[in-house]
């Protein structure tokens, strides 16, 4: 979110309008990075609370009432390390870009996955080196991945390049798909398709907007694509 600014010089009116366009985009990307440290600050500062609601409701005396106060609490965690991740995802935290083995690095999280359940396998392989920020890309491609088992119940990881040589990653799953004129709006922060309002698939509304601005900071695409046999692509691809 940082501008980038007009050179000011030229002729005086020229001068004028690149001091002044330069001045807005000072002043709105303060009024973002002041929203985003808002919403970083009351996430954070939501997680004490909500750990001593934990505890009270471990201490309860009617057990019965116990399971459905600990889901509520899952989801208000869920919805505060999403807005963390967000905020931090929005303000630009960034770590040092590095070569890594992404076919390593994906092996490593479809083992994660499975290891705890999840069916998630992996084709293809990148071959070479990328030159990126793997926590980054690992959050990315994690949360697609949550994305496809919550909507699909299984993801197809596909690795690989596309017709011009970059890095493409694929997520498939075998879900209902989106509407295509809501193919863009998942992307927007808290959107919710309105048939998944619900606490088995509803989610916070972040993850694909957390996937999308990092991606964009890695100088990365993400698009979702529905597919002619159903289902769901989404396609990560590094320049």
């Amino acid at each position: 979110l940082r501008p980038v600014e007009l050179p000011e010089r030229g002729p005086s009116e020229v001068l004028r309008s690149a001091r002044a366009f330069n001045a807005m985009q000072r002043r709105i990307a303060a009024y973002v990075d002041e929203r985003v440290r808002i919403l970083a600050a009351i996430s954070h500062d939501l997680q004490t609370p909500i750990t001593r609601m934990r505890l009270r409701v471990d201490l309860m005396d009617d057990e019965s009432q116990q399971p459905r106060l600990r889901a509520d609490l899952d989801e208000l965690q869920g919805l505060v390390k999403d807005g963390i991740g967000y905020a931090r995802a929005m303000h630009g935290e960034r770590e040092p870009a590095r070569a890594i083995d992404l076919d390593a690095q994906l092996d490593s999280l479809v083992l994660d996955y499975r290891d705890a359940g999840s069916a998630v396998s992996l084709e293809g392989r990148i071959g070479r080196p990328v030159q990126t920020r793997p926590k980054a890309l690992r959050r990315i491609v994690g949360n697609l991945v949550d994305n496809a088992l919550k909507f699909g119940g299984g993801a197809t990881i596909v690795a690989g390049h596309d017709s011009q040589g970059a890095v493409l990653v694929r997520v498939l799953d075998d879900g209902p798909g989106i509407p295509a004129d809501q193919l863009e709006a998942v992307f927007e922060p808290f959107f919710r398709l309105e048939a998944s309002r619900n606490r088995d698939t509803g989610g916070t509304g972040l993850g694909l907007a957390i996937a999308r601005q990092l991606a964009g900071s890695l100088g990365g695409t993400l698009t979702l694509h529905n597919r002619p046999e159903g289902g769901l692509e989404a396609r990560l691809t590094l320049s």
